[in-house]
């Protein structure tokens, strides 16, 4: 609304709201019209839209056209569901008042125009016949918009070279992820925007890069040769950010690089964990860690988790057991979390079997067992099939232990067990399975974790169907 208004407008409307109505009760509506007299804005009408009914809305460009100084563009404003569902006549017919706020390489343009109906035009500033432009500036609106791929591609430049905002360069890949899972946008097109962030440095963009090469991980993981081309290029990204952050901490760094590192020594031990040099300073760190626990230099406790993790997964026997004895002589429960999440990371299945017998032998708090659990079901594909099954074998054992404890515990082992498969297969084994074996208390977290597994496996099969599937395609990348 600040976007909307302006700031001069909108704290000139909320000072004079709370000085005509000071000391008695007010509506809704008298905020709204606050704002309407210090704007000349259709305030009331705009906030109504947001307000009084469900959900949020879809800008699709239907059709663009580009010249030497200016691009038009024709939207169509449609209700957005997550799951891609087919609208009913009834719902196809919602609506909102939607600010259109643009940015082009011509600069942020002041000008905003008031989308009242589902269809409208809008025609931007663009420096030259090759330029772009992006709806929803700054990311001002609560809404998703689907841009062209020609959009997409043009607005490559402005990610590489850093033109366009963090905030703006964060939400196009967050849009084209979340408009991919619903059906909306290609996977390839998803997969071409990624690759144009390989020089990426901010904390807000990586937000946003952490939450889609994570999700689209989890999903291709069940797809073992999509899976490793997806790997290679998602190493190739955080590599790159590795080499511009760097392992260790400087007292020049801000909080926002403070937080960087953390997503970056989080996404090397998924993605980069058999890299050379990345194998070999987790390696060296982690046997100073060996000799001082409390050398917080060599081995801060924010990296111990991805450490550990890495570790892991270049070792065998030896290094499990190294990470496991930790266990033993913590003193604080937060450090006995870093072993809990890390020892299933073990690449050997003989391993992450032992870590799943060890969830269960009573020697770990009641509150944390599932976290060892989850250190097996959350690793890879093999890892599922270990959790899941050892969740069968063993469910009583499992109820017996938490007894009359929280309900929660029940709810976080099943999802930590079974909750990583992307098969329609194995959602209906699932259900099959609490069928037969009923958890009353959570017959919910049941039903919330196989809808979710089925609409990963739609995901997955929708990139299976696309340009993924084809070797040719990743090499283009």
């Amino acid at each position: 609304i600040r976007a909307v208004l302006g700031y001069k407008a909108f704290q000139e409307g909320l000072a004079n709201y709370m000085k005509d109505h000071a000391y008695s009760n007010t509506e809704t509506y008298d905020l709204w019209s606050a704002w309407e007299k210090s704007s000349g804005l259709p305030i009331g009408e705009l906030m109504a839209s947001w307000t009084e009914q469900m959900g949020f809305p879809l800008i699709k460009v239907t059709k663009e056209t580009w010249e030497d100084d200016k691009v038009t563009l024709e939207l169509q404003q449609v209700w957005f569901l997550a799951n891609g569902s087919e609208l009913t006549e009834e719902e196809q017919k919602k609506k909102w008042t939607i600010p259109i706020m643009t940015i082009s390489d011509a600069g942020t343009q002041s000008d905003m125009t008031l989308m009242r109906e589902q269809k409208a035009t809008v025609t931007i500033p663009i420096k030259s016949k090759d330029g772009w432009v992006k709806l929803n500036a700054n990311q001002e609106v609560p809404m998703r918009v689907l841009n062209t791929p020609e959009m997409l591609s043009r607005l490559g430049t402005a990610i590489q070279d850093k033109s366009l905002p963090p905030s703006d360069r964060s939400a196009l890949l967050t849009d084209a992820y979340a408009l991919v899972k619903a059906g909306h946008l290609g996977a390839e097109v998803l997969l071409k925007l990624l690759s144009n962030y390989e020089k990426e440095d901010s904390y807000i963009v990586w937000v946003g890069l952490c939450e889609t090469l994570g999700g689209l991980d989890a999903v291709m993981s069940d797809d073992e040769e999509m899976s490793a081309r997806f790997k290679t290029l998602a190493k190739k990204i955080v590599l790159g950010l590795l080499s511009q952050v760097g392992w260790n901490s400087s007292p020049e760094d801000g909080h926002l690089t403070v937080l960087l590192r953390g997503i970056m020594i989080s996404l090397v031990s998924s993605f980069c964990y058999d890299d050379e040099s990345v194998a070999a300073e987790a390696k060296t760190r982690f046997g100073k860690f060996l000799q001082d626990a409390n050398d917080v230099e060599s081995l801060p406790s924010d990296m111990r988790t991805s450490v550990f993790k890495i570790v892991l997964k270049n070792g065998g026997e030896m290094e499990y057991n190294q990470v496991l004895s930790y266990f033993d002589t913590a003193t604080d429960n937060a450090e006995r979390k870093h072993v809990l999440s890390s020892l299933g990371h073990t690449l050997d299945p003989k391993l992450k079997q032992r870590t799943m017998e060890w969830s269960t032998s009573g020697k770990i708090k009641l509150q944390d067992f599932f976290y060892a659990m989850g250190s097996v079901g959350r690793s890879n594909k093999t890892g599922r099939e270990i959790s899941w099954q050892y969740f069968q074998d063993n469910v009583q054992l499992i109820k017996d232990m938490i007894g009359k404890g929280s309900p929660s515990l029940m709810d976080a082992c099943i999802v930590m067990c079974a909750g990583g498969f992307c098969s329609k297969q194995k959602a209906d084994e699932i259900d099959a399975f609490f069928e037969k074996n009923p958890i009353p208390s959570s017959s919910r977290k049941v039903a919330q974790t196989t809808e979710n597994m089925r609409a990963n496996a739609k995901f997955l099969q929708q990139l299976q169907a696309s340009e993924l599937s084809k070797a040719e395609f990743w090499n283009s990348l």
